[in-house]
């Protein structure tokens, strides 16, 4: 079969016309993906502060007491350097971590205007506070409909994603 220079031009060109265009679109799923990706990862930490906030608590003093410890007090047999060295690593992470995620809450709060505090105090009450209340509470201590908490926690946690994550977590139109 023999192809004219101009049916190879042709179809060069709808060939590469189809890859660029497959290329765009996995590049835009990527991207919601990523963007999905970073939705989950804070409300992972959000559902989960509570229980880091009482983690770390009780690190603190563990903390201290490892930073006390001197490798003579230490039964080397049975506790090496490196995995001490390595649990002292993951308590200043959980530590770092409940740090970081009250510096991120009090910037969306400052962030907050008059209207959209609402926000933030039905996350806070939600996620952050002491006290664990249910939506049901939520919305009675707010004075508003079980469905509009649902709608002011989706609102809040959509406007994470920038504090959290910075100018990566903005989507920019082409």
């Amino acid at each position: 079969m023999n192809l004219t220079d101009e049916q190879l031009k042709l179809i060069t060109e709808v060939v590469s016309e189809q890859a660029i265009k497959t290329y765009k679109e996995d590049m835009e799923k990527r991207e919601i993906s990523k963007q999905d990706y970073r939705l989950h990862n804070i409300k992972l930490l959000l559902k989960n502060y509570r229980a880091l906030v009482l983690h770390c608590e009780e690190l603190m003093d563990e903390l201290e007491e490892f930073n006390e410890t001197s490798i003579q007090e230490l039964d080397i047999e049975t506790i090496s350097l490196e995995s001490i060295e390595s649990i002292k690593r993951s308590k200043r992470k959980s530590i770092s971590m409940v740090y970081f995620i009250q510096g991120k809450m009090e910037a969306y709060k400052r962030s907050c205007n008059e209207n959209e505090l609402k926000y933030y105090q039905v996350l806070e009450k939600r996620y952050l506070s002491k006290q664990k209340y249910t939506i049901s509470q939520i919305a009675e201590l707010e004075n508003i409909d079980e469905r509009t908490v649902h709608r002011y926690l989706k609102k809040a946690i959509e406007d994470l994603p920038v504090i959290f994550f910075g100018v990566s977590a903005i989507s920019f139109a082409n």
